[in-house]
């Protein structure tokens, strides 16, 4: 039997503002000298996929979105035309600050996940456009419009692979995945936004557990507390990000190549002045 194109894999689930777990779980990941040959990504998972294979390190990524907030800087609302939240605004600021615009052209090989709304199915994008495909793939249904690429309306790849081990599982030798999705997602709150995406995640739930079998480990992230459209807390979901992969690792006898880094977010140096 040939051996598979990639000997490590990662998945990063999806999860709104919960994504700065993952680069948390990132930042372990380089700590234990685990580096992914391919990365895939659904949702806020697949931005963080794209940080990272464009040489953003974990830090930064916290720092691009600290301070922005998900209603004003990131979508826009509209007509309720199929989809309450107009993402235009997440495009184009994924195309300032993402240093390439086409998803063949990034370093490390990504795959991002969306839902083919035309034909009822997966979508894994490996090449085109970078920014409208990473959209595509963050376009929860009813509360953000479809992404129209190439006549083809898409929305959040959750329905499919909210966790993304199915996308890059035969091409690799070993997966680790990162789920963010939990069963229980904090009080019930009585708004489209909340309903819907209350709704959405009990049902990316079925599509997280089979994926998660597939993975040769799969690690929880600790995002209780934490609202997927709440810009407030990604530092903290930072840290436990971190600390749920370092014990996960330990757990399952991966061993330390470099002592722990230091982080000092900018975000905080500028609120001590």
């Amino acid at each position: 039997m040939s051996a598979k194109k990639y000997p490590l894999g990662i998945a990063l689930g999806g999860g709104g503002a919960k994504a700065a777990a993952h680069c948390g779980a990132l930042q372990a990941l380089k700590e234990f000298g685990i580096l992914p040959d391919i990365i895939s990504g659904t949702s806020a998972g697949a931005i963080v996929a794209v940080l990272h294979a464009s040489g953003y390190t974990p830090a930064q990524m916290i720092e691009l979105f600290s301070g922005l907030n998900f209603f004003k800087d990131i979508i826009t609302p509209g007509l309720p035309k199929g989809g309450f939240f107009d993402s235009k605004p997440l495009v184009e600021y994924l195309r300032k600050v993402v240093p390439y615009s086409r998803i063949e052209d990034l370093p490390l090989p990504v795959h991002i996940v969306a839902s083919d709304m035309e034909h009822g199915m997966a979508k894994v994008f490996t090449k085109g456009e970078l920014a409208p495909r990473v959209v595509a793939s963050c376009s929860i249904p009813v509360v953000f419009r479809p992404m129209a690429i190439n006549g083809v309306h898409y929305v959040d790849g959750g329905a499919f692979q909210n966790l993304p081990v199915t996308a890059i599982r035969e091409k690799c030798e070993k997966v680790l995945a990162f789920n963010l999705i939990h069963i229980n997602e904090g009080k019930y709150r009585d708004n489209v936004v909340s309903v819907a995406y209350r709704t959405f995640s009990m049902m990316f739930m079925s599509t997280t557990i089979a994926d998660a079998r597939l993975a040769d480990l799969c690690i929880n992230l600790d995002t209780a507390g934490c609202a997927m459209y709440d810009m407030s807390k990604l530092e903290m979901l930072f840290e436990r990000g971190y600390h749920d992969t370092v014990t996960a690792l330990e757990n399952n006898g991966y061993q330390r190549i470099s002592e722990p880094e230091k982080i000092s977010f900018a975000t905080k140096r500028k609120k001590k002045k």
